[in-house]
């Protein structure tokens, strides 16, 4: 019975590596390495017909740091006032930003044309749904705003004072900064949905038929979905909205939440294994 069934499997490897072979079904496998908007691209494909080419793989997006100051939400009269009960708020707070993005993603090439390699693609991205995280540098520049603020809140007179509690204008929206032991911390991110959809064009094959080595160009757009803005607090993150806005600054955030596809340009090399 065993040797039965050892030979039934053989038979069905040597039939699958026959059809293989005959019709270009997964009978090579190629490597890739691009670079583009997505980042550093390795990819892994094989051709499942000589009209379409699978792939998968990774994007690796370089980590980067960017600098920059953003104001407070506080007149100069306010400053004043704040300052006559002992609490002097700085015009501005310095912060980072940084990007967190890389995915994997998932390829099908569709070839129209038998002589041709122009294809059209569509498949998917997967990654994180953290595309940019803000945060301010240093707590201690913050220490006399939360004071401040902890000040505000504690009169009754609050409103009827005209006092109200001092933030940092991330784009449309107020950062309310929370108490840490060395002064106060705020922090954002924006995010956009992790399943994003692909579609887009391009010349060149995933697998090289004539050669072992050739050129892939690809162009199209990730559906990334609505960015979000979400602070992050002591109860964890909280996704920001119309009434957190302050509308100060010109519509930054409110810009880029209409921005619901990511362009992706790709140049990649790739190798034929076998």
């Amino acid at each position: 019975m065993k040797k039965a069934i050892l030979t039934l499997g053989i038979l069905l490897l040597s039939y699958s590596s026959t059809y293989a072979q005959e019709n270009k079904v997964f009978n090579h496998i190629g490597l890739g390495l691009g670079v583009g908007t997505t980042g550093i691209t390795i990819d892994i494909a094989a051709p499942v017909t000589k009209y379409l080419d699978v792939r998968a793989g990774m994007d690796i997006m370089p980590s980067f740091k960017y600098g920059t100051s953003l104001d407070l939400n506080i007149s100069d009269t306010e400053r004043e006032q704040a300052k006559l009960g002992g609490h002097t708020i700085p015009n501005s707070v310095d912060v980072e930003g940084k990007n967190t993005s890389g995915s994997f993603h998932f390829m099908l090439d569709l070839f129209p044309f038998k002589s041709s390699s122009f294809h059209i693609t569509v498949g998917a991205y997967i990654g994180n749904d953290k595309i940019i995280n803000v945060y301010n540098k240093y707590d201690k520049d913050l220490a006399e705003v939360v004071a401040y603020n902890n000040t505000v809140a504690s009169n009754p007179l609050a409103k009827t004072l005209g006092l109200k509690q001092v933030g940092v204008q991330l784009g449309d929206y107020l950062l309310a900064p929370y108490q840490t032991s060395e002064g106060g911390h705020v922090e954002a991110n924006i995010k956009v949905t992790k399943f994003r959809p692909y579609i887009g064009i391009g010349f060149g094959r995933a697998v090289p038929q004539k050669h072992r080595l050739a050129l892939q160009f690809d162009l199209g757009t990730q559906l990334w979905g609505t960015p979000k803005v979400y602070m992050l607090g002591l109860n964890g993150e909280k996704e920001l909205t119309e009434k957190d806005a302050d509308g100060n600054d010109g519509g930054v955030i409110k810009t880029l939440s209409k921005i619901t596809v990511y362009p992706c340009m790709t140049l990649r090399l790739n190798g034929r294994i076998f």
